[in-house]
């Protein structure tokens, strides 16, 4: 059964019940449980829904293989497509410069 939010007519305030589905979306037996109103609009609510593997049935994640199937099935062609783009890159295989902006950064010490 889904957990539906609704808001009172009367009195504003905003609740949720753990009511089956209606196709009518009147939702006859709920009430407000703080003016006992029947009068409410349903609101737009979101819901989780999580898929699941018994441990050990899922090759991608298996536990009992001791590794994990995605990242060693790849890794030699990705460590060997890696070290192809760092050859053919003009800047070698750290891209990044270094920067110490913390103690030398041409405004470093100055109060604005």
């Amino acid at each position: 059964m889904p957990l539906i939010d609704f808001e009172c007519k009367s009195c504003q305030k905003i609740y949720e019940e753990l009511v089956s589905y209606d196709k009518t979306g009147k939702y006859k037996k709920v009430k407000c449980p703080h003016c006992n109103s029947s009068k409410k609009n349903k609101l737009m609510s979101g819901f989780a829904f999580n898929f699941s593997n018994p441990t050990d049935t899922d090759r991608w994640n298996s536990e009992s293989s001791g590794h994990d199937y995605r990242f060693h099935h790849n890794l030699p062609k990705v460590l060997d497509e890696r070290r192809h783009a760092e050859e053919a890159s003009h800047v070698g295989s750290n891209p990044y410069n270094q920067i110490n902006d913390l103690d030398s950064d041409a405004a470093w010490g100055e109060v604005k």
